[in-house]
């Protein structure tokens, strides 16, 4: 028994060693929320333009994200998103959000095939609307914090969150890790 726990202790420690050697410092990922910032706030705005048989559609946000690990718990980067609302009315509103947000990620529990985080981020959201034949372009400020993501997976891994902010509420997309 004192073999086959030696024999397991040193097994643990050679991954442990070469997953050290070998740490993967980048990841690339996309995704899709609901419930995004931008989404609510369209909703709220534009609620009280039209009547309620206007037909209403929200997507988004759509995105990119990039992070470098710079140590095992913290990882900077960024990300780009889309999203948008459309109403069909005689106005034939539209509405489009591309967002840039910096970001910094907190890895609480870092396993080799699960992990959990946080993140901060926050940037600027570019935003076009028209109505009809006419159109306004605005720059606000944006962010989003997630409270709680969960990955999952190897070098390719699977996420889900549960945040507030320009990501939507819920989100869940892909990274590849290299």
């Amino acid at each position: 028994m004192k073999k086959i726990l030696a024999l397991f202790a040193l097994l643990v420690a050679t991954l442990t060693a070469s997953a050290q050697t070998e740490e993967l410092k980048n990841e690339i990922g996309v995704y899709y929320g609901f419930g995004s910032a931008t989404n609510i706030v369209s909703a709220i705005g534009t609620a009280f333009n039209f009547d309620n048989e206007d037909k209403k559609g929200f997507w988004g946000p759509i995105g990119v994200e990039y992070f470098y690990h710079a140590s095992p718990v913290v990882a900077v980067g960024g990300m780009v998103s889309l999203a948008g609302c459309t109403y069909s009315s005689n106005s034939n509103y539209k509405s489009t959000y591309i967002t840039l947000m910096p970001a910094v990620k907190f890895h609480w529990l870092h396993k080799e095939h699960f992990g959990m985080y946080s993140m901060l981020a926050a940037g600027a959201t570019f935003h076009h609307a028209k109505a009809g034949s006419e159109s306004k372009n605005q720059v606000v400020f944006m962010g989003h914090v997630t409270a709680l993501g969960v990955e999952f997976g190897g070098p390719f891994r699977g996420f889900v969150e549960a945040g507030f902010g320009e990501r939507g509420m819920l989100t869940a997309g892909v990274r590849y890790k290299f």
